[in-house]
């Protein structure tokens, strides 16, 4: 597999409405972001980590491609293990994306495989602000709970009230998956006020 090797020329700095979707999420788990043009791609990484509220504890890769073989861009860690390509931190996210309807794919944790794509809903000629989150639908699975497939178990759980018989197989009772889940969790919970908060704080930190 090789990595790409030309991200295109690097065009004056616009902005970009877009939306951030999970896949395979039902109801949708999704996030609404307006990302500066001239964001590398590790930035970028930055912001969706916040706006899902991911632990950034685990690998990830950008792809312009839909199949999981498809090219993809470098990471630091990539380049210290001996691997060529592009380097996400040098790459703009307007390199990549133009007009409505471009998408861009995410992967993250290569174990349980959180596939996410971000498409472009608007072109925005005068981005507010380097990065802001402008809405979203769904709460964060848990880390480390498998999968889309085991989200899907805990989520069904939940919603139950917590019914006995719909306990996802992987715990032993009801009080091991209490103690397990992020303290207040419910699927489908979003504090959008502190998603925007988080994405500021990334924001700040540049």
């Amino acid at each position: 597999m090789s990595p790409p090797t030309d991200s295109g020329p690097v065009p004056d700095v616009r902005g970009f409405q877009m939306r951030l979707d999970l896949r395979g999420t039902k109801p949708p788990v999704w996030r609404g972001l307006e990302l500066a043009g001239d964001l590398t791609l590790s930035q970028v990484h930055e912001v969706i980590q916040a706006a899902m509220g991911w632990t950034d504890s685990h690998l990830h890769r950008f792809r312009t491609g839909r199949d999981h073989q498809s090219t993809y861009f470098v990471t630091t860690l990539d380049i210290e293990e001996g691997e060529d390509g592009v380097r996400e931190d040098a790459t703009r996210l307007d390199q990549l994306v133009a007009t409505e309807g471009d998408r861009l794919w995410y992967q993250y944790d290569f174990g349980d495989d959180w596939d996410h794509v971000l498409t472009v809903e608007k072109v925005l000629d005068d981005p507010a602000a380097p990065a802001r989150s402008t809405g979203g639908q769904g709460a964060c699975p848990p880390e480390d709970c498998g999968g889309i497939g085991n989200f899907e178990q805990l989520a069904t759980w939940a919603r139950s009230g917590y019914d006995e018989a719909l306990l996802p197989e992987v715990f032993d009772d009801a009080d091991e998956a209490h103690d397990w889940l992020p303290q207040g969790w419910q699927p489908g919970q979003l504090d959008l006020e502190r998603v925007k908060a988080a994405v500021s704080v990334v924001v700040a930190n540049w």
